[in-house]
């Protein structure tokens, strides 16, 4: 038996239809989704849980106009036969995934139309805050710009605005090669060890070369890595931009 506590209440799930106290085990339907709220239902796992909470969406098309989904203390389901209904405790009880929406929008990897405006508003010069506000339907300036943060950090925005600048830095004559270049040689010129540590995680980001997993670098190329003791890499963060 497991307790979760959601709004202050504590509620509990039972592993196994066993573990059910007779009061409630009369309380237990067969089909879920099917339930009411105040019924007892039993997971795919075969836990058991109550339904706490029953809802419904209305849909555009189908021969259903209403679909209606129930919730427990552990997750929102929709009210499907097909549905995967498990016990498992999500991180955000009141979303069909579980996740909350900041976490949606940092997993997808297709731009939307909106971002896809965000993107190019923001290649032409714009701030992240006054670029969100005209692609998004807002006119909350604090939100827009915690939500622009949000969206830069994300592959597919990353992608879209190297894309974006392509012809700019063509026509600058910024080049992989020269940015490539520039660095190498900050490497091999500096005299500081910080310094040369920062070019050379800016190296490897360029190049791809580091697993996102990893917080160090143990080799870039063997022209460029001259060999750091654990403790130096420690010690030096990725930096914003590179100092002289």
């Amino acid at each position: 038996m497991r307790e979760y506590r959601l709004n202050g209440v504590t509620h509990l799930v039972y592993d196994d239809i066993n573990e059910v106290p007779a009061g409630t085990r009369d309380k237990v339907i067969d089909k879920w989704w099917n339930g009411e709220i105040g019924d007892w239902v039993v997971a795919d796992d075969g836990a058991v849980m109550e339904i706490l909470r029953k809802g419904s969406m209305g849909r555009m098309k189908g021969k259903d106009r209403l679909r209606y989904n129930v919730g427990t203390v552990t997750g929102t389901y929709p009210c499907l036969a097909s549905s995967k209904f498990t016990s498992e405790k999500k991180a955000n009880v009141y979303s069909f995934g579980g996740k909350f929406a900041k976490e949606y929008i940092k997993d997808r990897k297709t731009l939307t139309k909106k971002e896809q405006l965000f993107v190019q508003y923001l290649a032409s010069g714009m701030s992240m805050q006054e670029s969100y506000l005209k692609a998004f339907p807002t006119n909350d300036s604090g939100y827009a710009l915690n939500a622009a943060k949000t969206l830069i950090t994300t592959e597919r925005v990353k992608t879209a605005m190297r894309k974006e600048l392509e012809p700019v830095m063509e026509d600058l004559g910024i080049t992989p090669e020269y940015v490539l270049g520039t660095i190498k040689d900050m490497v091999e010129v500096s005299e500081r060890e910080e310094t040369k540590l920062k070019a050379i995680f800016k190296l490897a980001d360029v190049l791809d070369l580091e697993e996102k997993s990893k917080t160090k670098i143990t080799q870039v190329t063997g022209a460029v890595f001259k060999g750091f003791s654990d403790e130096e890499l420690k010690g030096v963060e990725r930096p914003v931009e590179i100092g002289s």
